[in-house]
């Protein structure tokens, strides 16, 4: 086999020759000739460009912005930007000495404990906010060949098998003091005379208003809960018919200062009982999901209504609320004019007992600096981009008003507002990064007395002494004037007239504001990607050990006020103070063979084991690799001292290892990296030999140089690549080489270890033919979606009988559908490729579901649960192995603690690794619970929750539960066990190995020119030949043959 690793410099030896020993040639970085030699085709597709995104429209009485308004609005050069890339950040499973050195390929860990991350995926939250609503027990999922009965699974029993362990679980009860207390449910309609979208901060201030001005309808105004939405609920019926429409007069900050006159309509809907949980039995518990939602909305009732105090201190988002900076408590700095706030969680739910329970947790998230005004926001935005990639070479093009290069700032990394020239003015790429950052948020124009409107921005034009409107003279001539003469005539001179202007208002006017007479107007979450230091920032400050985490929950349900608030108690609601209590189990490890000798076994302790003096149970053979470094040559002897290391410690774990690589290249770019591709290939055909591998030598994380390595070598070249950064070779520890060469030894074919069969892996994992799938679709994020990507569905499944080895299918789908559109194909395929590889039928499927929310399990269930069966039934068709369903949640905010000290481990006093809970605050009725498999280094450790959907094997909880957390042991690419299942885990990284191909190739069409976008281009082709589309898109993630049946992705 053939190894090939990318470095800049190349070695030198005399003591070889080409037909013998290995050689290190020395060769000067060159960039080849383009040479095609691709074996994936490229379609490009007409389309009539992207459109921008526009903003609703505003009403607008200012006379200043009416005369610069136009009847024809200007083309939004900065709507379009670059794509979010994906980060290079290591995976969240705790790592060991030496790994965090190593650039993992592609290794985004989404089950990451950062709270930051968790605080994003609150939509899927909001989504699914009415628990139950689509999944009551007992519901039928009905299809055309199959009639499913039971969607959710009953609990067998709770499990015995480990040893107990007292613990604390971040959620509270909550009492219901007045049982059959009923509530009445209105739908709320709020009306704005304005031809725009309210939100909810609007919403609610309209309804409120009128809450206070209608004191006549509204006897108890703390006996009254509304979301901000449509749905309203009181404690008593209001005094009219079915509806009533009422109004008031308000000013909202998008409105003239003249105020508006708005209004809402209420339609009263039915009445429920807020009664005892623990009364509601199976045969009505669709009566449980509205109870669930007056809980969630009068909890947080008292920090959304304006009309309470306590709700300045606030500001709500989702089912967090997040804590307003105050003078003393300055929020943590992430640049790029955002910062850290702090806050809570809570959502209600039902625990076991159906015991109504609130989950209260910390919460962190960005937002954008409050009043900042744009100037200063702009420079903190190029100051941002200063780093990483970003170029800050001297700029060409841009608006310099025909000045030359007046106005330029070089080295603008430390850019500010009281250091910016009078006459500077942006580069077309600055321009674009400034447009793409600044779309889509509000800001407040200050530019007259007393006036301080709020404006949705639509995009950026140019220099304020560049654009121009028409407007008339004294004289009643029409003339062209600039924004920047009419600013100084009117109102003062602007200071930085060569800075562009925001558009502004409804997208079909023409509203142009100067930078320098905007702020940011506050609060603004910020809902993007954060860049790699932004939350590595917010890591460090959040990552605090469970004890602390504990305290700090208590101290904000303290900080909440829960105890006195008039909304509660109004509702007859109390909450109480202290934590829950319950007991958990903490299931014993299995024990892990390598090589074939009994003394090869290792049993593991806190979730880890060594490594450095193992051989591998099944070593790879390696015939031949190459290295290409994008470093200085002269680094050779560094990186030859690397490959001494390498090589000798493969040898010592038992691969047939080269010593020396066959070929040592070196570039600068992502275009010596092909250059180096396509003269390695040439050169081993010329030679007659394979290529096994390419190391690939980073200086650095730089995701564009990530995703070339991938698209050459899973797609062109059908070689195996690991990239690896330059520091690591710098000082090359055992465990550091250990570490690769168990990447190495997957990549190529070998399987680095297996479970020891016991009780349990006897039974259902080794040595028995059991197929166990790992599934996830990873859907694209706002920015993304701008660009045309679609989801993208990862089938994992092993191909052996121990279970180490995986095989995968990506499977290109439509956005946001959270269904595997084509599992009947992708699981077809891992049944045919697990029969030849064991020549056997599994005789049981297990399938390990991630990313599926609780408002999902009914559609998910049936569409896939039918697909698994077809796929059976495509091989043989009397072929109907039993399925055991499993959903992976890690997007939640369910926390454990020890209640004694000596059950903690570790600094962060986190649960013992196998840790394991199905009582108290897991379900009432279903078959689930949660299971903390790792062992916690930083921060708090998240468990893993399960769902079991079906069940055909007829698990007990005990075996389903050891089952589980044996699997999380058998994750290759280190020495411990991880947070969820192996197969899962596999899943993640295919796909987002495939977004990384998708997001490339859905660039490069992009960027054509000035012809239409890709994007559009394949959107429009879709409306006319939809498979012709889907077909495009499979193709952009496809891999080479040879590459089906191996695990390139870890």
């Amino acid at each position: 086999m053939f190894i090939c690793v990318l470095v800049h410099a190349a070695f030198t030896r005399s003591d070889s020759s080409t037909s013998g020993g290995t050689s290190l040639i020395m060769e000067d970085s060159v960039i080849l000739p383009t040479i095609h030699e691709p074996t994936l085709a490229f379609v490009e597709n007409s389309s009539d460009g992207l459109t921008s995104s526009s903003a609703p429209d505003l009403p607008d009485s200012d006379p200043v912005i009416s005369e610069l308004s136009s009847s024809r609005p200007p083309t939004d050069r900065g709507s379009v930007g670059q794509p979010d890339m994906d980060s290079l950040s290591s995976s969240s499973h705790p790592k060991q000495a030496g790994d965090v050195l190593l650039l993992r390929d592609n290794e985004q860990d989404p089950f990451s404990d950062v709270e930051s991350v968790v605080s994003e995926t609150e939509d899927e939250i909001e989504a699914t906010k009415a628990k139950l609503s689509m999944l009551k027990i007992g519901q039928t999922v009905a299809d055309d060949s199959q009639q499913y009965t039971q969607v959710v699974v009953s609990r067998p029993a709770v499990g015995v098998r480990g040893r107990s362990i007292l613990l604390r679980a971040n959620f509270f009860e909550i009492q219901i003091s007045q049982n059959g207390l009923p509530i009445h449910q209105y739908h709320a309609e709020i009306h704005h005379p304005g031809m725009r979208t309210l939100d909810r901060d609007e919403s609610r201030l309209i309804f409120w208003k009128i809450v206070e001005e209608s004191q006549h309808i509204f006897r108890q105004r703390f006996a009254v809960a509304y979301d901000g939405g449509h749905q309203m609920y009181t404690t008593e019926r209001l005094p009219f018919g079915e509806t009533i429409t009422l109004e008031a007069h308000l000013c909202l900050a998008r409105d003239s200062s003249r105020g508006t006159q708005c209004g809402v309509t209420l339609r009263y809907t039915g009445s429920i009982l807020l009664e005892d949980m623990s009364k509601v039995q199976r045969s009505h518990a669709d009566g449980t999901v509205a109870p669930l939602q007056v809980l969630d909305i009068v909890v947080r009732q008292a920090l959304t209504c304006p009309l309470y105090s306590k709700s300045k201190q606030f500001y709500s988002w989702k089912n967090s609320c997040y804590r307003l900076p105050v003078n003393g408590q300055p929020a943590l700095n992430l640049d790029g004019g955002k910062e850290m706030w702090t806050g809570f969680f809570t959502s209600a739910t039902l625990g076991s007992a159906w015991r109504p329970l609130l989950n209260v947790d910390v919460a962190h998230a960005a937002f954008y600096k409050p009043r900042m005004t744009c100037i200063e926001f702009l420079c903190e935005i190029l100051n941002e981009r200063s780093h990483g990639s970003y170029d800050r070479a001297p700029r060409q093009g841009g608006y310099n008003g025909g000045r030359g290069g007046g106005g330029r700032h070089e080295g603008i990394s430390g850019l500010s507002a009281d250091r910016l020239h009078l006459d500077a003015c942006l580069s077309t790429n600055e321009l674009r990064v400034f447009a793409e950052a600044m779309r889509s948020l509000r800001v407040r124009a200050n530019y007259q007395k007393g006036s301080d409107r709020v404006y949705r921005v639509n995009g950026v034009r140019g220099p304020a002494n560049v654009m121009s409107f028409p407007t008339r003279d004294e004289a009643g001539n029409e003339i062209l004037v600039t924004v920047a003469d009419y600013f100084a005539a009117r109102y003062r001179p602007l200071q930085f007239p060569s800075l562009p202007c925001l558009h502004v208002g409804p997208p079909i006017r023409n509203i142009l504001l100067p930078l320098e007479v905007c702020v940011l107007d506050a609060p603004q979450k910020y809902t993007r990607k954060l860049s790699d230091r932004q939350t590595s920032t917010i890591i460090r400050a959040s990552a605090v050990d469970a004890q602390q985490r504990e305290n700090n929950i208590e101290n904000l349900c303290e900080m909440a006020g829960f105890r006195d608030d008039p909304f509660l108690k109004s509702f007859g609601l109390k909450i109480d103070t202290k934590m829950l209590e319950t007991v958990g189990r903490v299931l014993p490890p299995p024990q892990i063979l390598y090589g074939n000798q009994r003394q090869d076994v290792v049993t593991p302790k806190d979730g880890a084991w060594p490594v450095e003096h193992q051989r591998l149970y099944v070593p790879a053979e390696c015939g031949s690799y190459s290295i290409f470094a994008l470093v200085d040559p002269k680094e050779q002897p560094t990186l030859q001292k690397f490959c001494h290391f390498l090589g000798q410690k493969a040898q010592q774990m038992g691969m047939n290892f080269p010593q020396w690589p066959e070929f040592v290249r070196y570039g600068r770019n992502a275009n010596d990296i092909e250059a180096m591709f396509r003269q390695t290939a040439r050169e081993c055909r010329e030679m007659g030999r394979q290529c096994d591998l390419i190391i690939i030598v980073l200086p650095s994380k730089n995701s564009d140089y990530y995703m070339t390595i991938k698209e050459l070598s899973d797609m062109r070249y059908g070689v195996m690549s690991q990239c690896i950064l330059f520091k690591s070779t710098q000082r090359p520890s055992p465990a550091t080489c250990a570490n690769l060469v168990l990447k190495i030894n997957m990549k190529l074919g070998g399987v680095n270890s297996r479970l020891v069969a016991d009780q349990i892996t006897s039974k259902y994992l080794v040595d028995r033919p059991v197929l166990i799938l790992g599934i996830d679709v990873t859907h694209p994020t706002q920015a993304e979606e701008r660009i045309g990507m679609p989801s993208v569905a990862a089938v994992v499944g092993n191909l052996d009988m121990m279970p180490q080895s995986y095989g995968a299918n990506v499977k290109v789908q439509r956005r946001c559908r959270e269904s595997v559109v084509y599992v009947t194909e992708a699981v077809r395929e891992r049944l045919l490729a697990f029969m030849a590889s064991t020549h056997r039928h599994p005789e049981r499927i297990i399938v390990y579901r991630d990313g599926v929310s609780d408002g999902q399990f009914a559609e998910v269930l049936r569409e896939e649960l039918n697909g698994i069966r077809a796929a059976c039934g495509m091989v043989s068709q009397d072929y109907n192995p039993p399925i055991t369903y499993i959903v992976v949640q890690k997007r939640h905010h369910a926390r454990i603690f020890c209640q004694n000290a000596r059950d903690m481990v570790g600094r962060a006093k986190n649960v013992p690794p196998g840790t394991t809970v199905d009582t108290g605050i897991v379900s009432a009725d279903g078959f689930d619970f949660y299971l903390c498999s790792h062992f916690g280094i930083q921060g708090t450790s998240r468990p893993a929750r399960y769902h079991v959907l079906w069940d055909d094997n007829g698990f007990n909880a005990d075996d389903l539960q050891a089952m589980t957390y044996h699997l999380c042991y058998t994750y290759g690419r280190c020495a411990r066990s991880v947070s969820i299942p192996a197969p899962v885990y596999y899943a993640d990284l295919v796909a987002n190995r495939a977004r990384c191909h998708l997001k490339r190739h859905i660039a490069d069409l992009r960027v054509d020119g000035n012809g239409p976008s890709g994007a559009n281009r394949m959107n429009q082709q879709g409306r006319q030949s939809e498979p012709n589309n889907d077909q495009v898109m499979q193709n952009f993630v496809a891999v080479t043959e040879n590459f089906k049946q191996r695990m390139y992705f870890v």
